[in-house]
């Protein structure tokens, strides 16, 4: 930092942020020299300083010491620590204004995240019992969680994906696993198809049923980004996404699953929120070693005690001592070959299919949910005539596959800026697919490339271990956010105010608060389309889960903004006008039902179905979220569920003859209560009853908004 603080002390970005957090230009570079000079000066070795500037927070990782942003965040951290320390002020008033000195404390003092911790009261009243279970894939390491889970009189599972946690609600509800302290029946069978990392001790004795039993059910209710199932207002147990995890509510058991997620920089401040502010006396962490030091890292701020369970992997795997050497005449019935972008997976399998004759299912992470998961199905059934996966790094989570042998395509992956080669992590976790233990007759799993000059690096990555953990996600609250809004200048743009807690806040290590990604792409559509909408709407839709690079998404999305602010309520089909969304699903359902097809038909209808269906889910978890606005939210399901059978029968004929090409059957196993064997609604009891008060809310939001647009107006 010492070696670049001249540098970065004349860039115009810098000066540009800091005049945006309210720093008056005259007053930027003076203040900033004096900055500069101190820090070259040897600043960061003095112990009394280091202390004070909690520097200890800009160690930076191996893998950041090139990059300009952490050097960027970390300068900015450390000046705004230095201009608000009282001290330094007083040599500093000889330079710059005291208004400016007293706006950089305000932003300083206001933005500070210094004890994530204490932001959870609930959790902080109790003392927890914290249980990890750390191991690599196919380790068993969910099982005694997800046991303890369905013993509990209340509990929450939270979980990376909405498919597994449809699955663990499935199966607690079913009565398919089996409390713990309860002994399994004998003499039933197993179920091998879970995609939870459960291995069985005793065949004859499953702890995870096929077959569920009443005796072990275990009333739970569904919680998703874009679903809501109540089996009952009264069911003691809750499985949710970890975005939609209650922190409100005081449980004996949570389990969080995949829990070195917490690192992630756009998702992982909700593991974080998990690991410190779940009410549960009993909080078991699932996922990978290298989470360990973090996680014990984060309880040092809180009173619970924690417990580490190890588990190894019980079937071998293997890498190969040859790749495929490019000859896909080579790729066998069981193989998943591996790839890193849509071109490439369908590249793939038009190869694999053309050389062998193999038919071969897709998994990416475009696809829906449910699409990946009748792909596996296709997969995993020996009858289907589907015995190969392509697929992206999305099967590396949340899918079971029965797959003999995985295939790298390539060890590089582009992350929306560049191309990087895989850190050894992502390669085992995605390697460790194959061999799962128990779904092959002989034990074991193997691991090559399609390219010799790949294979060095995956036997040097298997054999390493996971690159660590250094930093846990942090997000800003509402209240943080309304609170720093108020300290920066009036009209202050919607990135300036993303910017202010990974550039200002002091959030003391292991914590760490990431720049948003694609902070410009949403705040310009913010700025665009949503500048007059209350603080919390416009953190919702700019925090949404949608494509900010895809041109018919963003154009969706605008089109909910404007309805919402002229009208308040918005119509699905209403939004679904612009773009050529209903139309595509109107012609590929045509051809289902036996009409004209052209070649290249399903290809090009698959690419605008998976739009269609980002863009109900989309409307689906608005719904949610603001319901009152976003009401029709069966209408969007069903539409959701005509979108999910349109693009089954475009993936099952994207490689296929038109003259060979099938009218649909509908038997996409979609979701559904008389499907799943559970009765539940999607909307509560108490729904009803609060329509009528919303409808004068309605009414009286659009008397307020009328008058707002006439005073603009006027203006």
């Amino acid at each position: 930092m010492e070696k670049q603080v001249y540098k970065w002390a004349d860039l115009p970005h810098v000066h540009r942020r800091l005049e945006s957090f309210g720093v008056p230009r005259t007053d930027v570079q003076p203040i900033l020299s004096i900055f500069a000079r101190e820090v070259s000066s040897g600043l960061l070795h003095n112990p009394i300083k280091q202390k004070k500037y909690h520097v200890e927070r800009f160690v930076l990782a191996a893998k950041e010491l090139n990059q300009g942003l952490r050097l960027d965040q970390n300068l900015t951290q450390l000046f705004y620590s230095w201009a608000s320390d009282p001290e330094q002020q007083e040599v500093l008033l000889k330079s710059v204004s005291q208004h400016t000195l007293d706006q950089i404390s305000y932003l300083y003092s206001t933005a500070d995240m210094s004890y994530p911790a204490d932001m959870y009261p609930k959790a902080r009243s109790m003392r927890r019992k914290v249980i990890m279970h750390v191991g690599p894939t196919n380790s068993g390491k969910t099982h005694m969680a997800l046991r303890a889970l369905a013993a509990a009189k209340t509990g929450v599972y939270s979980g990376p994906l909405r498919l597994l946690a449809h699955e663990i609600w499935d199966r607690l509800n079913k009565g398919q696993i089996v409390p713990l302290g309860m002994d399994p029946d004998p003499d039933s069978e197993p179920d091998t198809s879970t995609n939870m990392d459960i291995i069985e001790e005793s065949v004859s004795r499953p702890t995870v049923r096929k077959e569920g039993k009443a005796k072990y059910a275990r009333e739970c209710n569904l919680r998703t980004g874009e679903e809501f199932r109540i089996v009952s207002e009264y069911a003691g147990l809750m499985s949710c996404t970890v975005e939609m995890t209650s922190l409100s509510f005081p449980v004996e058991v949570a389990v969080v699953d995949e829990i070195q997620m917490l690192a992630d920089p756009d998702r992982g401040s909700a593991w974080t929120a998990a690991v410190l502010g779940l009410p549960a006396e009993e909080l078991h962490l699932c996922g990978e070693e290298v989470a360990v030091p973090i996680v014990q890292a984060l309880l040092n701020d809180t009173d619970d005690e924690l417990f580490i369970n190890r588990y190894e992997r019980l079937s071998p795997l293997t890498v190969q001592d040859e790749s495929l050497e490019g000859d896909f005449g080579r790729v066998r019935k069981g193989d998943c070959l591996v790839a890193f972008s849509r071109s490439s997976i369908f590249a793939l399998k038009r190869k694999v299919e053309e050389n062998t004759g193999l038919r071969c299912a897709v998994a990416y992470g475009r696809l829906p949910p449910e699409i990946r998961a009748e792909q596996a199905a296709l997969f995993n059934n020996p009858h289907s005539g589907y015995d190969v996966m392509i697929g992206s790094d999305a099967i590396g989570m949340g899918l079971n596959l029965k797959i003999k042998r995985i295939i790298f395509e390539t060890l590089r992956k582009f992350d929306g800026t560049v191309e990087r080669a895989l850190s050894v992590s992502q390669i085992k976790q995605i390697a460790g697919r194959a061999g799962r233990y128990n779904l092959h007759g002989e034990p074991g799993g193997f691991v090559t490339t399609l390219h010799a000059d790949d294979l060095p690096m995956l036997h040097s990555a298997i054999l390493r271990q996971p690159d660590p953990i250094v930093f846990a996600g942090v997000s800003p609250t509402l209240a943080w956010a309304e609170s720093v809004l108020q300290a920066l200048p009036a009209g202050a743009l919607h990135q300036t105010l993303l910017e202010v807690a990974p550039y200002v806040s002091n959030v003391r290590p292991p914590c760490r608060a990431f720049v948003p990604s694609k902070i410009e792409e949403r705040s310009r559509f913010i700025e665009t389309h949503a500048k007059h909408m209350k603080l919390y709407d416009r953190l919702l839709i700019g925090g949404s889960p949608m494509n900010w690079r895809d041109a018919l998404a963003v154009e969706f999305t605008a089109r909910l903004c404007q309805i919402y602010n002229e009208k308040i309520r918005v119509p699905i089909l209403h939004a679904l006008r612009v773009g050529p969304y209903i139309e595509a699903l109107e012609n590929v359902e045509g051809m289902m039902s036996g009409g004209k097809s052209s070649a290249g038909a399903p290809s090009q209808g698959l690419v605008t179905l998976e739009g269609l269906h980002k863009s109900l889910v989309l409307y689906l978890w608005l719904s949610h979220r603001l319901p009152v606005a976003f009401y029709q939210s069966e209408e969007a399901y069903a539409l959701k569920e005509r979108t999910e059978k349109a693009l089954d029968w475009c993936l099952r004929n994207v490689s296929t003859k038109v003259a060979d090409r099938q009218p649909a059957s509908f038997g996409l196993r979609v979701s559904s209560e008389a499907e799943d064997g559970v009765e539940y609604r999607r909307i509560p009891a108490t729904r009803p009853q609060e329509e009528s008060n919303r409808e004068l809310g309605v009414r009286y939001a659009k008397l307020l908004n009328s008058e707002r647009r006439s005073a603009r107006g006027q203006r």
